[in-house]
């Protein structure tokens, strides 16, 4: 990031810093960070097409000339991080480091995405991995006081029936997983393939939300399609939603949750879509802020991440604290526990109000 990167104030940035956090939108695969995908590429003798650190790093600049090429682009980069994970020791270590990270950016709660079938289909066991994964998330609560719950995401681009199997292998721990997302490739697997799982999904107590990612081929439909269709609860993305006011007015008033992700890599000059997410908020849209994949990103957790946005969307104080509210409001918990975080929220903007005005 160079020195002309948008930034607010010192004290602008220490609001930021002790601001109240959550986030909706993180996959653990992609908490993964080149330091650590070496490190786990070498515990499990796992060869990797990089002579360096830095060679790897520079590879995620994840360049193409289209949306949809850049999207193919960076999963394939992703997807190649998961070949390092292959123990249920590897899980609980990428998940509890990311929840210390948590504890040190002051985010209360996090919901996190995981992706079973690759791992399924490298062999390796749905207990085994999220044992791991849960146990970090107990310790997590217990030691760092950042409450955690799991999402589990089917891959549109594999087979059907592996997304059944996982979801299938997933049951025996149904009251540990909070929801049922769907990710990957949208290029050629629209939302209509997937209504029987999603039916099943519903059936089964998950809570329900999709990718439709920015910018992808007929993206304002696959929003229509993911509402009418499966009938999810959240969106996950769904920036190009402005572009068609009838969908921005079904769902502002139903209160849909759409997690926009404002990351940005080397080679971007500002945070990405910051104006879109803009117009998102000045709608009146549910809109919430998080990092996707912060390994992956040069933009990182939730503490890098807020202060540019808030400086590229000219977003105030009391705009980032709302953004915390709509995520803590629109989070899979307990009515009781959603009240009281976003009174936390509201008592800390309240404590800071003398001072708002002239942060920025």
């Amino acid at each position: 990031m160079t020195s002309s990167f948008p930034n607010v104030s010192p004290a602008y940035r220490d609001f930021l810093a002790a601001l109240p956090k959550a986030e909706l939108h993180l996959h653990i695969e992609g908490t993964l960070t080149p330091e650590m995908k070496w490190q786990l590429a070498g515990r499990n003798g796992v060869s990797l097409p990089y002579a360096s650190i830095d060679e790897m790093r520079a590879a995620q600049n994840f360049e193409a000339p289209d949306a949809p090429g850049y999207l193919k682009k960076f999963i394939q980069h992703y997807n190649e991080g998961m070949l390092v994970l292959r123990t249920e020791r590897d899980f609980y270590d990428i998940t509890l480091s990311h929840l210390a990270r948590c504890r040190d950016e002051t985010v209360r709660y996090v919901e996190i995405m995981f992706d079973p079938q690759p791992h399924l289909m490298r062999g390796v066991p749905f207990e085994a991995f999220f044992a791991g994964m849960d146990e970090a998330r107990r310790v997590g609560a217990r030691d760092y006081g950042v409450e955690s719950n799991f999402i589990l995401c089917i891959n549109r681009d594999l087979p059907l029936d592996t997304a059944h199997q996982a979801l299938g292998a997933a049951a025996p721990f149904r009251d540990r997983i909070v929801g049922f997302g769907l990710d990957s490739v949208e290029d050629g697997n629209p939302p209509a393939k997937f209504t029987g799982l999603y039916d099943r999904a519903r059936s089964e107590g998950y809570r329900l939300t999709a990718h439709c990612d920015v910018d992808q081929r007929d993206a304002v439909g696959h929003i229509h399609d993911c509402l009418n269709l499966l009938k999810v609860e959240r969106i996950d993305h769904g920036i190009n939603c402005i572009e068609d006011p009838a969908l921005v007015d079904v769902l502002r008033e139903r209160k849909i949750c759409l997690t926009a992700c404002p990351t940005w890599r080397p080679i971007d000059a500002m945070p990405r879509r910051v104006d879109r997410i803009r117009t998102m908020y000045d709608l009146g849209l549910k809109v919430t802020l998080n990092t996707d994949d912060p390994g992956l990103f040069l933009s990182g957790t939730l503490g890098t991440l807020l202060p540019p946005v808030a400086a590229t969307g000219n977003f105030a104080p009391a705009d980032m604290a709302a953004f915390m509210i709509n995520a803590f409001e629109a989070a899979w918990l307990p009515a009781d526990r959603r009240t009281r975080y976003v009174e936390e929220v509201r008592m800390f903007a309240d404590s800071q109000a003398s001072s708002l005005s002239s942060l920025s």
